[in-house]
């Protein structure tokens, strides 16, 4: 059996405000309602539903939409990062290469650490020590451009902290949407069920409230028949 139809964000949320909307706005459609609970205000409570709602999709998409350019970021940083960590590591390590004390002190007697707060780590560790360091100011290390450098290090944690902030805000705006989603769902799939009961015999009316009328199978097979 085929699986029940799915639909998107968008499409429930118009279905929600044509239903909400033109009920309303028509005051033979708020008068049929209105005899079976709906009254207006229960009406507002919907569009009241479907405006929390559509804000909350706006606000994931706002959310989602920093995330991403929070990621784009922070490649950039991390790149500069390492890559200003891979030059000055290998500097020092030809350097110091029979400094095995020195080499320590930078923390250079392992790989780099590949997660990124091993990393940030390790490099905050060699640049900090490395302004003590002697003979590296002569191959180009000097205080001014060891500080800039550091300062890409800083740059990265700062994107990875800002990114990681952002992933937050999106998880949390996400919970918040399905939150209001559902409880607009919720409230527009009984107000149909309603409706129809409320203005049964008026297809126009319930078409209004976008409940498309149904061709029984027995005039669909009649049809059928009439075909030549």
């Amino acid at each position: 059996m085929p699986g029940r139809p799915t639909f998107s964000i968008a499409e429930r949320l118009n279905a929600a405000k044509v239903a909400i909307a033109n009920s309303l706005a028509d005051g033979e459609i708020q008068s049929l309602v209105g005899g079976y609970g709906y009254s207006t205000e229960k009406l507002s409570e919907g569009m009241a539903l479907y405006e929390t709602a559509l804000a909350a999709v706006n606000a994931q998409k706002a959310a989602e939409g920093a995330q991403q350019q929070a990621t784009r970021e922070l490649k950039t940083a991390e790149k500069d990062a390492r890559d200003a960590y891979q030059a000055l590591a290998k500097v020092s390590r030809a350097i110091f290469k029979d400094d095995k004390a020195r080499l320590t002190a930078l923390g250079l007697t392992g790989s780099a650490p590949l997660t990124v707060s091993g990393f940030i780590a390790a490099a905050s560790t060699l640049f900090d020590n490395a302004a003590t360091a002697p003979s590296l100011s002569e191959f180009g290390y000097d205080g001014e451009r060891l500080a800039s450098e550091k300062g890409k290090i800083t740059a990265f944690d700062l994107a990875n902290q800002k990114q990681e902030a952002a992933k937050g805000a999106t998880q949390q705006a996400t919970r918040e949407q399905t939150t209001a989603l559902t409880n607009l769902d919720a409230w527009y799939a009984q107000y149909l069920k309603i409706a129809r009961v409320a203005l049964r015999g008026k297809k126009q009316l319930l078409e209004k409230i976008g409940v498309v009328a149904r061709t029984s199978k027995v005039m669909k097979k009649k049809v059928a028949g009439n075909v030549t």
